[in-house]
């Protein structure tokens, strides 16, 4: 693997031309290796089976080329209709890169808590990423932006930029923003999220509104804690694209909103309740001790294929809120919009955990 030998696969030419710097770009693609995976570790995954990465190298000033290899079929993740790879997939993918070089090149410690507050991926070509007779060799040409003005020692931020290849061909584009602590700052953000949702309900029970913007208002994927209750909402779950679910199909995460929670809504709009399962072996592949992102990001691409007739995805931008308690029911909700977009939302009573706009087509 090319991990480690860095600087002799792109050495520093400031005044080498643009064309022989692509070159030196071309061939450092063309060595990824995609005959074995990273560290589960760097990307938070307690299984080896979940980790797609495979190698990466520098390319330049906070640029680097990370190479993946996507499965033709996995539990979670299958082919869609069309016969292109998960839309989920790659949105994983890019999950994993982030993680992966915050850890390996930017120095943040393993056991750091990774709190997502947006993600985006945009499909531009989905023929190259037909799933054929093999799993497919991704390359993530990433640029790592960091706030100016020197890092600060207590959290790292970051947006990790991401141009997406297969086969040398462009097939789509990928933006996460991040922010991470330490498991000391991440636990008392926690508590003082706790106890500012105790205070609002208590003053739901009085007749107050009291709602208030969170003073870190992000929600994470993936950080370690301890599940809480299930959700345990009635409902048969539907399918992807809004058919009733196979027996061995237990990919739906969406319910219907019981008639007696239902509320009066402007006319389109739909709405379903988030099953929440923390034993569930791939939304909950380690425990956590909220609503992972990843999760209410499944649930946002169920309720716009339902929305849209049960089209794929071809782009969702989603922004985080704030964090989803386990024990308190989610409501998710689509709303048509101009364009062939549909608006989501997830929401916890009057808290938006996270809200999104995608396309299906």
């Amino acid at each position: 693997m090319s991990i480690g030998v860095l600087q002799t696969v792109l050495p520093v030419e400031p005044l080498a031309p643009v064309e022989s710097l692509e070159s030196l770009i071309r061939e450092a693609k063309e060595g990824l290796s995609f005959d074995r995976t990273i560290s589960r570790r760097f990307v938070h995954r307690a299984s080896v089976t979940e980790v797609f990465l495979t190698d990466a190298v520098v390319a330049g000033s906070d640029r680097f080329l990370v190479g993946a290899q996507l499965p033709r079929n996995h539990a979670l993740y299958r082919p869609e209709e069309t016969g292109q790879c998960d839309f989920m997939l790659l949105v994983e993918t890019v999950r994993q890169a982030g993680i992966f070089l915050s850890h390996r090149y930017h120095d943040v410690p393993l056991g750091h808590h990774f709190i997502f507050k947006a993600l985006s991926l945009r499909i531009g070509d989905p023929a190259a990423l037909r799933v054929g007779c093999g799993p497919l060799a991704v390359v993530l040409d990433v640029k790592v932006v960091t706030p100016a003005g020197g890092r600060n020692p207590r959290r790292f931020d970051a947006r990790f930029d991401m141009v997406i290849e297969v086969g040398g061909r462009e097939c789509a584009r990928a933006s996460a923003g991040v922010v991470v602590i330490d498991g000391v700052r991440y636990g008392r953000l926690r508590q003082r999220g706790r106890v500012g949702e105790t205070a609002r309900t208590t003053g739901r029970e009085h007749g107050a509104s009291g709602y208030g913007t969170p003073e870190y208002g992000t929600s994470a994927y993936g950080a370690p804690g301890h599940p809480a209750s299930l959700d345990g909402v009635p409902g048969h779950p539907a399918s992807l694209d809004g058919a009733p679910a196979g027996a061995d199909d237990d990919r739906g995460v969406l319910r219907p909103v019981p008639a007696a929670e239902a509320l009066t809504r402007p006319p389109g709009t739909r709405e379903w309740r988030l099953h929440v399962d923390p034993t569930h072996p791939g939304y909950f592949e380690h425990p956590s001790d909220h609503v992972p992102g990843m999760l209410l990001l499944e649930a946002f691409r169920q309720a716009a294929r339902q929305t849209a007739g049960g089209a794929a995805l071809t782009s969702l931008d989603a922004d985080f809120a704030v964090f989803g308690e386990l024990a308190e029911a989610v409501t998710v909700e689509a709303v048509p919009a101009e364009g062939g977009r549909v608006r989501l939302s997830a929401t916890q009573g009057a808290r938006v955990l996270a809200t999104a706009v995608a396309r299906c087509a």
